[in-house]
């Protein structure tokens, strides 16, 4: 089997046992059979971002055991003797438990990401909610199951911000300041 420097044509260069230029550089290029099946390879990765352990702030978004979590409570420990680490306390956007972590100072974690949009409750449609988007007006609808228990909350017309993790919804969030009427 051919080696990359055979196929790219590239002559075999070696540095001087005694020279450690940096300046010296060799360019290989990529065989011509390589370079469409790249582009269409490389199109269809997801982009993945890490965080070092000492990078996690309160707010952060991650993602661990293949969850997305929130920091609620960060604080890097650094004690007399041993390592240092890092002590979180995250909830789970998915069940919403709250569970503290401990972290070592330095070991990388996956940053999960996670979108936010606001959209208008328009109305229910059997057992859909229907919600707008307010800039380009575009409907789409969630199951009873996407909406949770704030069902009964929800009232047409009001905004609504939904939370997005991999193409999946979270149940939307809803503002704290509700204006009720109280009928007797």
């Amino acid at each position: 089997m051919a080696s990359l420097r055979q196929l790219s044509g590239a002559a075999h260069h070696r540095l001087p046992a005694n020279s450690y230029s940096s300046s010296y550089s060799v360019q290989l290029r990529r065989p011509s059979c390589c370079l469409a099946g790249a582009r269409t390879f490389r199109s269809r990765l997801t982009r993945v971002y890490a965080l070092s352990s000492n990078d996690i702030r309160v707010g952060s978004n991650v993602e661990v055991d293949g969850a997305p979590w929130k920091v609620l409570e960060f604080l890097h420990v650094k004690p007399g003797k041993g390592a240092a680490f890092v002590r979180t306390k995250m909830r789970n956007y998915i069940t919403g438990n709250t569970v503290d972590k401990t972290f070592r100072a330095g070991s990388t974690i996956p940053e999960a990401s996670i979108s936010k949009e606001t959209k208008q409750f328009t109305y229910k449609d059997g057992s859909q909610f229907v919600l707008m988007d307010l800039t380009s007006f575009e409907e789409s609808r969630l199951n009873e199951a996407d909406v949770g228990d704030k069902q009964k909350w929800l009232k047409e017309g009001m905004d609504c911000n939904l939370l997005y993790w991999n193409g999946r919804v979270f149940p939307i969030l809803i503002s704290h300041n509700l204006a009720l009427l109280i009928q007797s």
